[in-house]
């Protein structure tokens, strides 16, 4: 993590909103107005936005890309599970069970791009959940033969409320906001890289 989690969740609903109030942008994001106003300013001063009556990015790819070299998925704690389906029908499993019992999640890496424009075939199920949740998942997976596993094939991490802006949900499936599910899959490292790629392709033809 090179950049603080205020910065973080600044830019998070900048590249979603593109265009908003300061005072909005402090509400959404969590952060409190005078922190906002030194984020908004040092992002600014580098040319990633424009300051007028609404805050303007000037270009999202620079700020997307900026935010990506800076955080790292793999810095985020996590647990994991193993369950015998293959990966499509664990997504759909999980899905079932979550948003059955409504407990907040959404899919990310190559999870969420299953669902929203195949690139790879997933080896594992990734996804999000509130860290105050975990225990509460152990004992639902755990009913579905989805068990605890030192290294597992479901990878959940465990995060606040603030990875969730601007979610998604796809066809009953919840997947992280576009702008998240690029800088998880570049982060992520490897074929990550090319998927990020992928991704933007994708939503320039949208």
């Amino acid at each position: 993590m090179l950049i603080s989690k205020s910065m973080e969740q600044v830019i998070r609903v900048l590249l979603n909103k593109k265009n908003v109030k300061l005072r909005e942008l402090a509400k959404e994001s969590n952060v409190p107005l005078s922190l906002t106003v030194k984020n908004t300013n040092a992002l600014e001063k580098s040319k990633y936005i424009e300051k007028k009556v609404n805050i303007h990015v000037i270009n999202q790819s620079k700020l997307l890309k900026a935010w990506a070299y800076t955080i790292s998925i793999r810095e985020i704690d996590k647990i994991e599970f193993s369950a015998a389906e293959r990966p499509q029908f664990i997504i759909k499993k999980i899905a079932n069970i979550l948003s059955k019992n409504n407990v907040k999640y959404a899919f990310t890496l190559f999870s969420a791009l299953e669902i929203l424009s195949p690139y790879v075939t997933p080896a594992e199920t990734h996804l999000y959940i509130l860290e105050k949740d975990q225990e509460k998942i152990k004992k639902l997976f755990e009913k579905e033969s989805i068990l605890p596993a030192q290294k597992g094939n479901v990878v959940c991490f465990l995060v606040n409320d603030n990875y969730f802006y601007n979610m998604q949900n796809i066809r009953g499936f919840n997947i992280i906001s576009i702008p998240q599910l690029y800088v998880d899959l570049f982060s992520y490292g490897g074929r990550g890289e090319d998927a990020a790629q992928h991704l933007l392709e994708v939503i320039k033809n949208v």
